[in-house]
């Protein structure tokens, strides 16, 4: 694990203590992540409520092959999920890490997979980096590749569909090894005519 994905992670333990009543994770949910260590650590988060039903993790893979990781937790290909449209109740995702235009893809994949009233929680640190490594800011790669047009996360999740009124952002910090490291946090809710 780098250093990276533990303040991601940290970041995300942080996020759940705190909204864990708004974020509704419960026995019956679907939990869509974009990698095996989100899954895995959220399911650590939620283990008082877990049982062999739920709530069930299906993590996005390259490969072409579904595979077990854990208790509940699945690795499933791109390819094989494009089928599960409206069938997540929540999706968590950390972005540090993606280029702008992988943000949108993903922001918009997540759209179209959550239920309706589903929820995304979307991180990104504010300089991504390891050690020795150059930091880069995930807002200047945003607004280098949509040229201006997009300038922040909640406008990345917004330009994916996302209701306005159903974005929520925040800055968050905590202390890892001894660092403070700032992140962006976006709690967004599908909604539709439907649900409203």
């Amino acid at each position: 694990m780098t250093s990276n994905e533990a303040t991601g992670l940290a970041i995300l333990a942080d996020v759940l203590s705190e909204y864990r009543d708004r974020i509704s994770i419960d026995g019956s949910s679907k939990i869509l992540c974009t990698s095996a260590t989100v899954a895995k650590h959220v399911a650590e988060q939620v283990k008082d409520i877990s049982t062999p039903y739920g709530p069930k993790f299906t993590v996005v893979s390259k490969d072409s092959q579904t595979s077990e990781l854990g208790p509940n937790i699945t690795s499933e290909p791109m390819d094989g999920l494009m089928a599960k449209m409206d069938y997540f109740s929540h999706a968590i995702t950390d972005v540090s890490a993606e280029d702008g235009r992988s943000c949108m893809e993903i922001m918009k994949w997540a759209k179209y997979a959550l239920q309706p009233k589903g929820i995304a929680v979307v991180i990104a640190l504010k300089k991504q980096g390891d050690a020795g490594a150059e930091e880069t800011d995930l807002r200047d790669r945003i607004v280098k590749q949509s040229k201006g047009r997009v300038q922040s996360l909640s406008d990345v999740l917004e330009s994916a569909g996302f209701e306005t009124g159903k974005i929520r952002s925040t800055e968050r910090s905590v202390e890892v090894e001894g660092k403070r490291v700032e992140a962006e946090l976006v709690l967004a809710m599908k909604w539709d005519q439907l649900t409203a």
